[in-house]
């Protein structure tokens, strides 16, 4: 047996006497097993009906209001399961067999740890079916469960295949216990619950063992009714035995018929005795739902037998009701016997909260369940004041998602051909992650590398693989500006995580700052994807300041503001979509303005040449040329700043030349020049 944590006994510890708890836990235990599978409503939709399927039976207002609404109820229920299942524990597994010295058998245990739902009836498959039909999805101890089933199975298969003859334990036809088929059954109810096969979990099937007729019998009416329910809840095809087998073969009307033969006289079910039994009732009425009406699995006169077995069965479960809306087993109110007959009414689209029939004193059966519930703490008492109870909060959990499933119109509790894969982890759940979140273009698309992880509540973190568990696609990644990584689930994963990017433009390099008649020109290198670039300046040794925004459609701008004999240094970053980029590199000149050029002769061969002062200048230069483009001219220097007149020598008599003057400025030993002085002509002498 499993070692659950203290943890999980200490939440649910129940506070009975021994000799009490013994006898009840053997009769819920029998209830555990016994929960309906109807296939459908009676219309044949697969939907449950809204309304009572008895002529003449009237439905009534809600009988009372309930000191707790049914969904609030649900909601933290479901947490508080949750939280029990988040914990670890020790599970034995089936023993193994080996051979002695003597040839003989010997026993050996072997104990695993494991995380998640057990298994077995408490605290595990349960649990599993109650959330699965309530809609949790994603539970990181969905897949824990698998992986624990899987294991078990595998266990029992390689284990004891040598101990046991093989047509008892190959592939087909395993058996989970030599004696219990409800093993099989409550296995194949939980997997079917998560959306699978139960007839291929890892090439083994499950659902092969219950087509022997004398092995399901061997736990009495409760074997065929849990084996009815696992068949009709994923509508699986009952297996043939081999030919020439002493077995029996199980079909859907032996089973029907198996039940139908053990009804009591006046009605009704029990496991003993004569007197009818609230839970095997409504187990057995769970059980022959499917084939109240509509089903065609069994004849048309086995349908009858079912139709006045169940109605009898339904006035038995209504005269037996406590005055409170409860129902008891062996003289005990409590809560699991209760939880069975709801949700028997809802597998037979009756409403466990307004049906008139089931309204005693003013408490239906919704309110005999509800009377059980410690409020605020999702859980359930077995018996009132025993201080909550996990086999009580379990089946009370499953009872009220049948009866919310049934109030919504969807697929009756064990009716499951509607589940999904609940093993499908969200990829929200897991850790995804990229390098880096800002990258600079560098001229090719932007494709950062995917890590996805899990981490389950074990503290084990598993790692997905890219193709299977997911799929990577990039956008707006072959430019600058907000590129998006989207890893969408595949496989056993859904959902999508979008991962935003931030690609800056890449580093803006200033090619030149010039000056020229309006000002200093400053020219960059064009910047792939840019929006706008944003130039800084800073005069002499002042500091960067932002100056000017220019349309990314240009790759220069001239500063008018620059004042004559200042040093101005410049620097230029790209922008796009709300990022900039940084600089590559800064150019600084000294703002030199331009002067005016005048010539007057000055004798033969000679011309006299002058300008207006630039107060900041360090000099000035002349150019002169017989062309106009100044093809092949000639340069002078004039060293001073102060001086505004300079003779030309040497020129050729009767020519006219093209004259023109800059003036310059030295910093720290580099000339800076102005632009050059429209140009004037003159001739010579």
């Amino acid at each position: 047996m499993r070692k659950i944590k203290e943890k999980r006994e200490k939440m649910y510890r129940s506070r009975w006497t021994k000799i009490v708890s013994y006898i009840l836990v053997m009769v819920m235990t029998v209830s555990l097993f016994g929960q309906v599978v109807a296939n459908g409503t009676f219309d044949g939709t697969g939907k449950q009906s809204g309304t009572g399927m008895i002529a003449g039976l009237s439905q009534v207002e809600a009988a009372s209001d309930a000191s707790v609404d049914y969904k609030v109820v649900l909601k933290e229920t479901s947490a508080a399961i949750e939280k029990t299942l988040e914990i670890s524990y020790e599970h034995e597994l089936p023993s193994h067999y080996e051979k002695n010295k003597e040839g003989k058998y010997e026993e050996v245990k072997r104990t695993v740890k494991w995380w998640g739902p057990a298994i077995g009836s408490v605290g595990g498959e349960w649990t599993v079916i109650g959330e699965c039909r309530y809609g949790m999805e994603n539970a990181p101890w969905y897949r824990a469960y698998y992986n624990n089933i899987t294991e078990y199975i595998k266990a029992t298969y390689n284990i004891n295949k040598e101990k046991y003859a093989v047509g008892d334990w190959d592939n087909q036809f395993l058996k989970l216990h030599k004696k219990r088929s409800t093993e099989n059954s409550r296995i194949i109810l939980a997997l079917t619950s998560m959306g699978l096969d139960a007839s291929d979990i890892e090439g083994y099937d499950l659902t092969g063992a219950l087509s022997d007729m004398t092995y399901v019998k061997k736990q009495g009416i409760n074997g065929p009714i849990f084996a009815l329910i696992a068949f009709d809840s994923g509508n699986y095809e009952i297996k043939p035995l081999a030919s020439g087998t002493a077995k029996t073969q199980v079909t859907r009307e032996k089973l029907v018929t198996y039940i139908l033969d053990n009804e009591l006289k006046n009605g009704g079910f029990c496991l003993s005795g004569t007197s009818p039994d609230p839970d095997v009732t409504a187990m057995a009425l769970q059980a022959l739902a499917p084939y109240y009406k509509g089903s065609t699995d069994v004849s048309e006169q086995v349908r009858g037998q079912v139709t006045e077995a169940v109605n009898r069965g339904i006035r038995v479960l209504s005269e037996i009701q406590n005055e409170d809306g409860t129902y008891s087993s062996w003289g005990t109110k409590n809560a699991e016997s209760t939880a069975q007959v709801l949700v028997a009414l809802s597998g037979l689209g009756l409403d466990g909260d307004t049906d008139v029939r089931f309204i005693k004193n003013g408490h239906s059966v919704l309110d005999g369940l509800e009377q059980f519930y410690l409020t605020g703490k999702g859980a359930f008492e077995h018996v009132a004041s025993d201080g909550g109870n996990q086999m009580a909060t379990e089946q009370a959990f499953y009872a009220l998602v049948s009866y919310d499933r049934y109030k919504n119109n969807k697929n009756t509790l064990y009716n499951m051909t509607d589940a999904v894969d609940a093993r499908v982890m969200d990829l929200a759940d897991c850790q995804v992650k990229i390098p880096r979140t800002t990258y600079t273009y560098a001229g090719k698309a932007i494709t950062p590398a995917v890590t996805v992880s899990m981490t389950g509540i074990d503290g084990i973190s598993k790692e997905l693989t890219a193709g299977t568990d997911y799929t990577v696609t990039y956008k707006n990644n072959t430019k600058p500006g907000k590129a998006t990584v989207q890893i969408s689930g595949t496989g056993m994963y859904k959902g999508m995580v979008s991962k935003t990017v931030s690609v800056y433009p890449a580093k803006a390099s200033v090619k030149s700052v010039t000056n020229t008649k309006k000002g200093l020109t400053v020219t960059w290198k064009k910047v792939t994807g840019a929006d706008k670039y944003i130039l800084y300046r800073k005069a002499g040794s002042g500091a960067y300041k932002k100056y000017k925004t220019v349309s990314g459609a240009k790759t220069s701008y001239v500063d008018t503001g620059a004042k004559n004999g200042t040093t101005y240094s410049y620097k230029v970053c790209a922008y796009t979509a709300g990022l900039q980029g940084k600089n590559a590199n800064t150019k600084a000149a000294c703002r030199v303005t331009a002067v005016t050029a005048k010539a007057a002769k000055a004798g033969k061969g000679k011309l006299s040449v002058s300008w207006k002062k630039n107060s900041k200048a360090s000099g000035y230069q002349i150019r002169y040329s017989l062309k106009s483009s100044f093809s092949g001219a000639k340069r002078v220097m004039v060293r001073s700043g102060k001086t505004t007149t300079k003779k030309l020598t040497g020129l050729k008599r009767g020519k006219r030349y093209y004259i023109t003057v800059r003036a310059y400025k030295t910093v720290k030993g580099k000339k800076y020049y102005s632009s050059w002085s429209k140009k004037i002509r003159y001739g010579v002498d």
